[in-house]
């Protein structure tokens, strides 16, 4: 299989690390050299430096063979151009990142005219992903598999946590624990990800990753005092972005009050005229005496979505200094994300480029991969595989299958069951399997359940 790669950018850069890891045959097009001397030195794959709209530069590519086109540069012309010549050229799997939907927004061009066989759009996205968080509970991560039946969840250890000191076998043992699984703990000590075993300890400081039913988390989250659920009455979001005025805007039919910083009097007019309800604040939301005009001391959250890392970063932790209970920033920088566990004035934040990988990797998976996602803080990708009966998994003992190392059995879901994944639990045919494992060992898993 070969795939096409048009934006060598971080998203398009851990498009190439995944499908590597799955047998593609990767080629990567960007207009930056840099860009393109980056992801060369790091991947095993090869480059061409120019536009992906370039009929003649795509046909060096290679374009006529190839099986997938993933288009996924800051430009919207490039992306729908360099899918249209995709289409001429016979490939079968278009897909754009496309952030102006006016251009679909008519009755002359529809996206199939185009070639695309799937747009996405960065904002949206993004969006979403920002009210999906802000309505969740307040963990650094929260994602749900087999139908909500399974969560993960990402928390810290704080100093007062009755857990702190306990091995992993010892709080597995507990009956309110018993389907509940440690995939991943992430040392306060020398910032090391390890994938626990039962003598490990946890410490203060640790960033723990738990997966199991709904009612395990749910125990060991009040047990370690984080609230299971949050109710958004009121937000203030700092930057009149794309991004901040579709959130506003997906909120418009709820209750919840909602403030806008700007502090681009062009940006902020706009988003007047966009937004019913919102109200709207030309001003520095690195002041305080703006935090305070927009409400940040009623607010029950704060986000900042300026596209600025450091600024919006920095809004966030004056905001918790002055009374926001939750905060979250937009992260364009990858670096940045391990960081950010150790900020405690920080709750969480939105990757953009992980939101648009993971919506990707939706699109690519079929067959029995239900789900896929990569995980923000560690290097990690959690599969939700559905196990047929001619899988080489199917009637085997856990403990008897010869899974890649760094991988852990998560979670299983059977006939509508949790079932706690111990080594003597043998896999059955129809079973949903979660599994926590390195983005590498990920084409073995699923060649294990093929």
């Amino acid at each position: 299989m070969k795939a096409i790669i048009v934006g060598a950018g971080e998203v398009g850069f851990q498009l190439s690390k995944v499908l590597l890891a799955e047998g593609y045959d990767v080629v990567a097009i960007d207009q930056s050299q840099s860009a393109c001397n980056r992801i060369a030195e790091s991947l095993d794959l090869m480059t061409f430096c120019g536009s992906g709209s370039v009929p003649s530069l795509l046909e060096t590519a290679g374009i006529s063979n190839t099986d997938l086109l993933i288009s996924v540069t800051n430009s919207d012309e490039t992306n729908i151009l360099a899918s249209l010549i995709a289409k001429q050229c016979g490939v079968k799997n278009k897909i754009a990142r496309v952030s102006n939907s006016t251009y679909f927004d008519n009755r002359i061009i529809t996206r199939d005219d185009l070639g695309i066989d799937h747009t996405i759009n960065s904002e949206r996205l993004c969006a979403a992903e920002f009210i999906r968080i802000l309505k969740s509970a307040e963990a650094r991560e929260v994602v749900d598999f087999a139908d909500g039946k399974i969560q993960l969840i990402a928390f810290n250890i704080e100093s007062n946590n009755p857990l702190i000191d306990s091995t992993i076998e010892e709080i597995s043992n507990r009956e309110i624990f018993s389907e509940l699984r440690f995939v991943a703990i992430k040392k306060r000590h020398g910032r090391s990800t390890i994938m626990p075993r039962g003598s490990d300890r946890i410490s203060g400081g640790d960033e723990v990753f738990v997966m199991g039913s709904r009612m395990a988390v749910t125990n060991i989250m009040k047990i370690s005092g984080i609230s299971t659920s949050h109710n958004l009455e009121r937000l203030v979001i700092a930057g009149a972005s794309p991004i901040g005025v579709e959130v506003a805007k997906q909120l418009e039919s709820s209750s919840v009050r909602v403030s806008i910083i700007e502090p681009d009097i062009h940006k902020a007019e706009q988003a007047s005229s966009i937004l019913k309800k919102a109200i709207i604040i030309h001003g520095n939301f690195l002041e305080r005496q703006i935090l305070g005009e927009a409400g940040i001391r009623e607010a029950d959250s704060f986000i900042s979505v300026t596209g600025d890392d450091e600024d919006d970063i920095m809004s966030c932790i004056l905001s918790t200094a002055e009374g926001a209970d939750r905060t979250i920033p937009l992260i364009q920088e990858p670096t940045y994300l391990p960081i950010l566990a150790s900020i405690s004035e920080i709750d969480s934040a939105v990757s953009r480029h992980l939101t648009l990988v993971n919506d990707i990797l939706r699109l690519l998976r079929t067959g029995n991969v239900l789900k896929d996602v990569l995980i923000k803080d560690i290097d990690a990708e959690v599969l939700e595989l559905v196990v047929d009966s001619k899988s080489k998994v199917c009637n085997k003992k856990i403990s008897s299958i010869s899974f890649p190392r760094e991988t852990v059995v998560g979670a299983i879901v059977r006939s509508g069951k949790v079932v706690l994944p111990k080594g003597n639990v043998i896999i059955e045919a129809g079973d949903d399997v979660v599994i926590f494992s390195q983005p590498e060992s990920i084409p073995q898993v699923e060649s294990l359940f093929a």
